[in-house]
């Protein structure tokens, strides 16, 4: 007797039994609204559950990012870490403690052994940032992830970024989400192509809630598997999932934005569109830099001759090693440089939207100070995912981004005053956020939606496209995800599928 069907199969059989018989039974007329109704319960039945769970582990990473960082970086350390949105009398506040700031290299080689540890023990899929593996997941292996990686890639990307690893949260967010995803897929017995689907719904949902935007974490889900191309069939049950995995987390955490604005806002006149411009290809300059240290970073840790655990271990003392480096020569605004390589860094750039940070006088040492954090965050995110430890990138693309956007809008004004007002200069920093990113990442529509749900304005979208526009193309062909693939025709996913319908085509000429 032949063994009885998982109770996902049966569950989906019985379904399109009942499915099957309406259609038959319905007058033609009326079968197109059958199929609509069909297609809505098979989504809503797929992308539900998967909302529900992505909103979940983005609430318990973020509580985990939130304790490690407390424990290690304020309780150990002696930081007063900064964070984003809308601080107490709308002033950010950061500091140090000597000598317990020398205790950095150490918490950050034990945070890089945990990691390292779960990396080889444990779920080697754990390494890196994650969006490659759920990428590289939907193009080669049908879909497929194993379930205890979600969960391991939660506690390792806490551990990493709460001991002072430089990177993002959405790698950890993406690779929760994707991860049950195809896990829930794979449960309802789906073919290859809807698993696809849903280990693209749950990396949509998981980026929506960890940044608050569940439109744009749902294009980026259509977006980030091709550098010219989109997954249109995402987008329905990826915008469901995003919108209950938002309303999820944002009951433990709210519903304000990620970033809080000016009292004033921000603004922009059409006498600035050439500044935006090259801010745009400054962006995309930096961009490259940043991809191309990033690549050689990974090479030459893969190259080493020691055990994995060793590899994240060795690129965490390096990392702790040149914060501690600049902490020293360059002391100005409470070691600013220096600690905005730490964690996250969402305070900093909270405090550059909020004028606090490389604005008038744009004195020398500012000058400098701002440089040289542009240029350590991108080393220390190098170092510490480059060498297996387990963050995303977009936290440091934002960071950069923002950086880049304070310096060139502060230089403007010292230049061009008359164009460039002070209370202006926080609309540069923003459009360098969505600009960096959008250039390296290449998902500029995503990215676009993305930050304007995250600083809650619509008034610097016509600069900020253009700008996109501009660092997207100068980037040219390099781009982050490496993972990544042009078009849907590159993508191992779609050659049956096109091999198919190329066939059928001809057979219909022939007829």
């Amino acid at each position: 007797m032949a063994p009885p069907r998982p109770w996902g199969a049966r569950l989906q059989g019985y379904l399109r039994w009942r499915w099957a018989r309406a259609v038959h039974s319905t007058p033609t007329r009326e079968r197109n609204w059958v199929s609509i109704s069909r297609e809505l319960l098979r989504w809503t039945l797929l992308a539900v559950p998967i909302g529900v769970v992505a909103g979940l582990g983005a609430a318990a990473f973020y509580f985990l990012w939130l304790e490690f960082t407390r424990f290690f970086l304020v309780g150990l350390v002696g930081i007063t870490y900064p964070y984003a949105g809308a601080p107490a009398g709308g002033v950010v506040l950061w500091n140090s403690s000597f000598p317990r700031i020398l205790l950095l290299p150490a918490v950050m080689v034990l945070g890089g052994l945990g990691c390292g540890v779960i990396v080889e023990r444990l779920a080697p899929e754990v390494a890196g940032h994650g969006t490659d593996a759920a990428i590289r997941s939907f193009h080669v292996a049908g879909g497929r992830t194993r379930l205890r990686v979600p969960f391991l890639k939660m506690l390792a990307s806490a551990l990493t970024l709460g001991t002072g690893g430089s990177g993002g949260r959405e790698g950890p967010a993406a690779q929760i989400g994707s991860g049950f995803g195809s896990a829930w897929a794979e449960l309802l017995n789906m073919p290859a192509k809807e698993r696809r689907i849903a280990l693209a719904t749950g990396l949509g949902a998981g980026v929506g809630a960890i940044f608050r935007a569940p439109l744009g974490g749902a294009i980026y889900a259509a977006e980030v598997f091709y550098i010219q191309d989109f997954e249109p069939e995402v987008f329905f049950p990826a915008i469901i999932a995003s919108v209950i995995s938002y309303s999820i987390f944002g009951v433990f955490y709210g519903f304000a934005t990620l970033f809080a604005l000016p009292p004033g806002g921000v603004n922009w006149n059409v006498g600035q569109m050439p500044l935006y411009a090259l801010l745009g290809l400054i962006c995309a300059g930096v961009g490259v830099a940043f991809i191309r240290f990033f690549r050689w970073s990974q090479q030459k840790f893969a190259g080493l001759p020691i055990r994995p655990m060793f590899r994240v271990t060795a690129g965490m003392a390096l990392a702790s090693a040149s914060i501690l480096l600049v902490y020293f020569a360059l002391p100005w605004s409470n070691h600013f440089a220096a600690l905005a390589a730490l964690n996250v860094g969402y305070g900093f750039v909270q405090a550059t939207m909020l004028g606090q940070v490389g604005l008038v006088p744009l004195v020398p040492a500012a000058i400098l100070a701002v440089t040289a954090a542009i240029v350590l965050r991108v080393a220390t995110t190098g170092l510490t995912v480059g060498s297996g430890g387990a963050a995303g990138l977009f936290g440091t693309s934002v960071v950069v981004g923002a950086f880049i956007g304070v310096s060139v809008g502060a230089a403007f004004h010292q230049v061009l005053p008359s164009v460039v007002s002070a209370s202006e200069i926080s609309g540069f920093a923003i459009v360098g956020m969505m600009s960096f990113f959008g250039g390296v990442s290449k998902a500029p529509l995503a990215v676009l939606v993305m930050v304007v749900e995250m600083t809650g304005s619509y008034s610097l979208l016509v600069p900020a496209m253009l700008a996109i526009f501009i660092a997207y193309i100068g980037t040219g062909p390099y781009h982050l995800y490496s993972e990544q693939v042009p078009t849907r025709l590159d993508s191992p996913a779609h050659v049956d599928e096109y091999s198919d319908r190329l066939l059928r085509s001809r057979e219909r000429r022939a007829s």
